[in-house]
């Protein structure tokens, strides 16, 4: 299968003396490759016959390019097994966490003069000439000392927990990781289809 690229100008001389040396070491090593693999018998170590392999694949790759920088076009159509290495060593460490607090308000007051505190110290970065949002609810108070000093659900002045839980996923594919930036972010907090390897659980 041939891949084409958009249209340039290719057969140049240089393309041309590259492609002819491409050919030249390819067809030299693969002539040695198979008077080695004629010649073995099966008692090597395995890691002989790779050794072959790898060899020959990098000429091949190298032939290929020359040919497509040279006529625009690929002989053959090569697999990238790197790159999807990669993406499978990448998918393997995916590890979604996710978790869920329900809480009381207990005292309003002593939340809020928390969470305006926590803002004071802590302040969000807005764009210019915008004012802080102010604190006047719980939700708001939480939210400000929670950007201070992380979870601290069981710490939180004026509040009690009622539950909690929290879960640790390591996906199944296909995966499709949390939109950070989506409309509704509430409906992405839910664990992906995955293996739970840990569970925490508080009431």
């Amino acid at each position: 299968m041939d891949i084409a690229a958009p249209t340039e100008q290719f057969f140049s001389a240089e393309t041309r003396e590259a492609l002819a040396e491409a050919s030249r070491r390819l067809a030299e090593r693969l002539q040695a490759h198979t008077e080695a693999l004629l010649a073995m018998t099966g008692d090597e170590e395995q890691a002989a016959l790779y050794e072959q392999n790898a060899a020959l694949e990098e000429l091949v790759e190298g032939w290929n390019d020359a040919v497509f920088e040279h006529t625009g076009t690929a002989p053959l159509l090569l697999e990238d097994t790197a790159d999807d290495e990669d993406d499978e060593i990448e998918q393997d460490h995916v590890i979604s966490v996710v978790s869920r607090f329900d809480l009381r308000v207990a005292d309003l007051d002593a939340l809020i003069e928390a969470g305006r505190a926590a803002q004071q110290r802590h302040p969000a970065e807005l764009d210019d000439g915008a004012e802080p949002e102010p604190v006047e609810s719980a939700e708001q108070a939480i939210y400000e000392i929670s950007r201070e000093v992380g979870e601290a659900w069981f710490e939180l002045p004026g509040i009690e927990m009622v539950a909690g839980a929290r879960a640790y996923v390591v996906p199944e594919p296909p995966f499709e990781p949390l939109d950070a930036d989506a409309e509704d972010v509430v409906t992405e907090l839910i664990a992906p289809n995955g293996t739970a390897t840990h569970a925490e659980t508080w009431a």
